[in-house]
């Protein structure tokens, strides 16, 4: 089997997948009871299939002559390319990882949609996957990679102990999280330049970790989750990135949405702010007369204002 994402959050889905092998099928038919369920931290489950599956057995291999065109036993599978990735990454040993590729495209793919609840327990929730015949449970080939994360960081706290500044990070979960710490200093031209420091959080961990640039970001859950290490605010201005930005010879600027014919004028004071809003700049940055400026591009619909997961 196969989850994908194998780390996620609360109020998130994860796909799993199943692969019902029907090569082995000789001349008998089988119709066994499949169940597919989730077991979360505190035990309690999730049945997400429990049905009969029919297996037909493959037609009887005959002689062919040199000038048959061989016939095709299977549909084709479109398999996604990560399932393959899921299977090279995985814990098991050469001879039974070979067998499973072998067995994708004789396979029958059953995918199944697991909605983790907003309140769902955090840590580790295994697989259920049971194939009931003849009186005999058979489990995934895959069992001990069966399992996936329910994942939450937060920042409790940034602050400064006498000239340096630092941030208090929890990991929520009964499990070790992994976590990147990017450290952003901006450049000259724009440009910007950044470190990273990656580590494990233990179950349950509360950390200081130190803040050594301008501008520090914590990102986990395989980088989906971004939380701003800054004071403040948890509000930045970002341009609205489907307006067009059209300047003109004669040096003036125009905004041009989508949905309008008309384009909109920034004057040197709008367009100042506009292309500060780059989506790191704090709303709790901005000099008295740029937040006149700032509602006026907010009511447009030209600047958005970005809340990260904090």
């Amino acid at each position: 089997m196969s989850i994908f994402p194998k780390r996620a959050v609360q109020g998130s889905s994860v796909v799993i997948h199943w692969n019902f092998n029907t090569s082995q099928i000789k001349e008998q038919h089988v119709l066994p009871w499949v169940r597919i369920g989730v077991q979360d931290p505190d035990g309690k489950l999730f049945m997400l299939f429990e049905e009969h599956v029919l297996g037909l057995p493959d037609p009887v291999e005959k002689t062919m002559t040199s000038c048959s065109s061989p016939q095709l036993k299977y549909l084709n599978k479109n398999v996604p390319l990560l399932l393959l990735a899921d299977y090279l990454s995985g814990a098991f040993k050469r001879e039974k990882l070979v067998e499973i590729l072998e067995n994708i495209q004789s396979g029958r793919h059953y995918y199944f949609t697991f909605d983790v609840p907003q309140n769902a327990p955090l840590g580790k929730y295994k697989l259920i996957s049971e194939l009931h015949m003849d009186g005999i449970v058979r489990h995934s080939k895959t069992a001990p990679d069966d399992f996936f994360f329910i994942e939450k960081v937060s920042c409790r706290k940034v602050g400064e102990s006498g000239r340096e500044r630092y941030a208090v990070i929890v990991n929520h979960s009964r499990e070790k999280t992994p976590v990147k710490l990017v450290g952003c200093r901006p450049a000259e031209a724009g440009t910007m330049r950044t470190t990273v420091n990656m580590f494990e959080l233990e179950p349950l961990e509360e950390r200081l970790v130190p803040l050594a640039t301008p501008l520090n970001f914590l990102l986990y859950n395989e980088e989906r989750q971004v939380i701003p290490l800054q004071a403040g605010s948890p509000g930045y201005l970002l341009r609205n990135q489907q307006v067009l930005q059209i300047n003109k010879k004669n040096g003036r600027t125009y905004l041009l949405k989508k949905d309008r014919e008309a384009a909109y004028h920034l004057t040197k004071q709008t367009k100042s702010l506009w292309q500060k809003s780059d989506g790191l700049l704090n709303i709790q940055e901005l000099k008295e007369g740029e937040l006149k400026v700032y509602e006026e591009l907010k009511t447009e619909g030209l600047i958005t204002e970005l809340r990260f997961e904090s």
